[in-house]
């Protein structure tokens, strides 16, 4: 019986921690396949990816420090396929999109609400880079 209790004591502590990590931006869901994907997500106002074959999304949390209006930019040197960054409030609302025919656009953002930065992949080679400011 003492087993159980620690067990879901365990399970509770997990998954409150994954949240955490999650609602703070340090966690990403990923359903992609590739035959290669290296990217650097950790930077507070951006993110750079490198993938061969990719196809699928990654959603993850942006922390905003303050409200004001976000100018997003999308570097990008693609050569197959096709990528696309997308900015979505807690509603799944687009609220933004880029890809390399709109590579800059502007949003206001309040720091009390959460937004997501959805990439999106089609059979895409090359490499992306994401900047906000």
């Amino acid at each position: 019986m003492i087993f159980v209790y620690i067990w879901v004591s365990l399970s509770i502590v997990s998954i409150l921690f994954f949240y955490i990590l999650w609602i703070n931006g340090y966690m990403i869901k990923s359903r992609k396949t590739s035959i290669l994907f290296v990217g650097s997500f950790r930077q507070k106002k951006g993110c750079k990816i490198k993938f061969q074959s990719c196809n699928g999304y990654i959603k993850k949390v942006i922390k905003i420090r303050k409200s004001h209006s976000y100018e997003f930019t999308f570097n990008s040197n693609i050569t197959n396929g096709y990528v696309t960054a997308e900015i979505h409030d807690l509603s799944k609302k687009i609220l933004l999109q880029l890809d390399k025919n709109n590579p800059e656009s502007s949003v206001n953002l309040d720091k009390k609400c959460r937004y997501y930065l959805v990439l999106r992949f089609e059979n895409a080679d090359g490499e992306i880079e994401i900047t906000w400011n």
